[in-house]
């Protein structure tokens, strides 16, 4: 669901019809993921009326926008998030939670570890490649940072760099579904 870059350029100059254009083609998808996050349709209505109007208030931005794909992603995202904390907080309730110290492990507990593992999967797949490579060496191999850093003849300050880098991407994902489950699970 692309649009092409002299659709943005224009809107970037407060072409009417461009914004027209963009808005047409992206609002159904924005709408549908802020609904699913949401479950609530008045809510997504007044999300998605706020990023598009984002958009057009920050319009002279876009000259400089690469992928507006993704950029209108993180838009939704952090506009959601934002939402949320601002207007909702959901009382935990205790007997819901489940038991902390029992041994066995649920079906459900077996599907939200495999998609936790997905999820973080799907980030370090995202990663740079000497990233990617470091946290696998890391933590599916078992080495230590010394082995690492010996194994590709770079300094042990640079994987150390990289795990942490690596992982503060992988808990900013995790985060971000833990308050989506959380809030709205």
């Amino acid at each position: 669901m692309e649009i092409d870059r002299e659709t943005i350029l224009l809107m970037s100059k407060g072409d009417k019809k461009a914004y027209e254009t963009m808005f047409r083609r992206f609002y159904p998808k924005v709408h549908r993921f802020v609904a699913m996050l949401l479950k609530n349709k008045d809510d997504a209505d007044d999300v998605c009326q706020l990023i598009f109007l984002k958009i057009w208030n920050k319009r002279e931005k876009f000259t400089d926008v690469r992928d507006f794909d993704s950029y209108l992603f993180i838009l939704t995202k952090y506009t959601v998030i934002n939402y949320i904390s601002s207007r909702h907080v959901m009382p935990i309730d205790i007997d819901s939670l489940p038991d902390r110290y029992s041994n066995e492990s649920s079906p459900f507990d077996d599907v939200v570890a495999k998609d936790t593992q997905l999820l973080i999967d799907m980030v370090v797949e995202n990663m740079p490649q000497q990233r990617q490579m470091i946290y696998r060496m890391s933590r599916e191999q078992h080495l230590k940072n010394e082995e690492i850093a010996l194994q590709l003849s770079i300094q042990k300050k640079t994987v150390e760099n990289h795990l942490n880098l690596a992982l503060k991407e992988i808990k900013k994902a995790l985060y971000f579904v833990f308050l989506l489950t959380q809030l709205w699970g």
